[in-house]
């Protein structure tokens, strides 16, 4: 054998290593690669949770003030409010002759 010469089958032995150390270090970057997205996606997953339950917070809060609005609506609608408020203001029901009735417009 020459100095210059390798033994027989180290270059394949060698190239076998190369390999394997290259898919060793594929196989950890693919791995942390999905480690990666795995934790990104669970970032993702919390936020849009947070997103929703504001969203849902934020309609039970108007569904609430609906409902304020709908009483007070009905309060200020009732009867003896509105007979308070036309007392107050002067106002009563129609005498007789003031109120004028229109024809209908012919179609």
């Amino acid at each position: 054998m020459s100095m210059g010469q390798a033994a027989p089958g180290t270059a394949a032995g060698d190239a076998g290593k190369s390999v394997a150390t290259w898919m060793l270090v594929a196989l950890v970057l693919a791995a942390l690669g999905f480690r990666l997205a795995s934790v990104w996606l669970n970032i993702e997953r919390t936020d849009l949770a947070y997103g929703i339950e504001q969203a849902e917070n934020d309609i039970e809060k108007i569904s609430k003030h609906v409902a304020k609005l709908e009483v007070e609506r009905d309060n200020l609608l009732s009867p003896f409010q509105l007979k308070e408020l036309a007392l107050k203001h002067g106002l009563g029901p129609a005498e007789p002759g003031q109120i004028r009735r229109l024809p209908l417009p012919a179609e």
